[in-house]
């Protein structure tokens, strides 16, 4: 066999493959033996049909594509392993093999790119960690202590912390218990909220609500107007003291149930300190990287986000189709389509530099960080592991296990950064690697499988 790349241009490769006529005549002898241990022939055994029959009875032409499959099937891994290139998306181009010739193939192939990460010695980390402020942990129990108040009876209007319970009147101004719902009102949408403050029991009002344009429609609002009935109002009591609401909360004291609020509080803060610290990284880190995009890359994310949308109108009852029909009538197909390739150029850099990334440090996840995230995955679905294991199946775990990695490598070049030292994976690496995953296999649903390249992509196998 011999390989050689005809062209290389970034992300797209010709290569062509030549196949000794020795090889493609062994390769007739193979096929042909294999075809007679499937191929039905009247009058014969499975296996004994004489050679000239059992050709006739799959035909010349049929054999021939047979035999350039297999050809192809097993020269192509050699070719490419030869000539050192990690194919993502490969369109194969061949006639049919013939006895005594040589074969030979051409592929045009869309690789993994050569990408440069910025001088990873002159990033710099600016973001500024989270601090949890005395402030900060006060606030927090005076939240605590609106959340677990006492409701008690009021005679008054209406005021912005209570507790109201609100009926739906029908045309006839009548109400029924399945019409009832409760509104908190420190916590209720604004417009609602406003229209109930003042309104003391007993009284009816006609709530206005502005409802968004539809999903594909240009700005402006409607309204929607409904008949309300306030039923109950209740203010809330608050428990004085922190020890109260500690032991109202089956805490010890009042310094046990603010030592618990400052931790609550310090680790969301170092969550979102990573999280700030990530996205900083990671844009220094894209910006700074040159690298060409393969197209079967960004197209496998188009068609992924376009899913997402899909799902999204969904649940919004309408249809993928008919969102883009209605881009269609107002002339805004064409920017929908560029601001979605521009989303899918965006995702595909941003995976590809951190995955070089990865490379250059030589990250690794151990088979007991493997098992641990494996183990706050399971936890978080609710699954015995092994169980959860065989549902996701093997291609979602290498997968995962690639992301985590991935995180890895990202999460310890920031710790070093901030000079901070590198903590075990946690419930976000696993919660990230387990959403990456997914969209991993989503891309590649549609698509052969072939994982000899660590990157874990998948490659498009189309003869012509």
């Amino acid at each position: 066999m011999e390989a050689k790349v005809v062209e290389k241009q970034g992300a797209n490769v010709t290569l062509s493959v030549r196949v000794d006529a020795a090889t493609v005549d062994a390769t007739f002898e193979r096929v042909l033996a294999q075809l007679s241990r499937t191929v039905k022939v009247p009058g014969f055994r499975p296996g004994k049909a004489p050679r000239g029959v059992l050709e006739k009875r799959v035909g010349a032409e049929a054999l021939a594509e047979e035999v350039r499959d297999a050809l192809v099937e097993e020269t192509y891994p050699q070719a490419v392993r030869e000539l050192e290139l990690y194919p993502i998306d490969a369109h194969f181009h061949a006639d049919g093999a013939v006895r005594g010739q040589d074969f030979e193939f051409t592929v045009h192939a869309d690789v993994y790119p050569d990408i440069t990460l910025p001088d990873l010695e002159t990033v710099k980390l600016e973001a500024e960690p989270k601090v949890v402020s005395d402030d900060d942990v006060r606030a927090a129990l005076e939240q605590l202590r609106r959340e677990n108040a006492t409701l008690v009876p009021v005679e008054r209007p209406v005021e912005a912390t209570d507790w109201v319970l609100v009926a739906r009147l029908d045309e006839g101004d009548e109400a029924d218990e399945s019409s009832t719902f409760q509104v908190h009102m420190d916590r209720a949408g604004e417009e609602l909220k406003g229209q109930l403050v003042g309104k003391s029991m007993g009284d009816v009002l006609t709530a206005t609500f502005t409802d968004p344009a539809p999903e594909g429609e240009d700005g402006g609002t409607s309204t929607t107007q409904i008949r309300l009935k306030v039923l109950d109002v209740k203010g809330k009591e608050l428990t004085a003291s922190d020890d109260d609401l500690a032991l109202q909360l089956g805490l010890a004291d009042g310094a046990e149930l603010t030592r618990r609020v400052r931790e609550s509080l310090e680790t969301d803060a170092r969550r979102a300190t990573l999280e700030a610290r990530r996205d900083e990284v990671v844009e220094k880190l894209v910006s700074g990287s040159t690298l060409e995009l393969p197209g079967s890359l960004v197209r496998r994310r188009q068609r992924s986000l376009l899913q997402d949308l899909a799902h999204d109108l969904g649940h919004q009852g309408t249809t993928l189709e008919r969102y883009v029909d209605r881009l269609e009538q107002r002339g805004k197909r064409d920017e929908f389509e560029a601001e979605l390739k521009e989303a899918a150029e965006k995702g595909v850099r941003r995976d590809l530099v951190l995955e070089r990334l990865m490379e250059v440090r030589g990250t690794e996840v151990s088979d007991a960080e493997y098992r641990s995230a494996l183990k706050r995955l399971a936890d978080s679905r609710g699954q015995d592991v092994g169980r959860m294991r065989q549902e996701l199946g093997e291609e979602y775990l290498a997968n995962y296990r690639f992301f985590l990695k991935r995180d890895k490598a990202l999460r310890e070049f920031i710790n070093e950064l901030a000079g901070e030292p590198n903590e075990a994976l946690d419930e976000t690496d696993a919660d990230e690697a387990a959403e990456a995953a997914a969209l991993s296999e989503d891309e590649a649903a549609d698509h052969d499988h072939d994982h000899g390249h660590d990157h874990h992509h998948d490659h498009d196998h189309h003869h012509r």
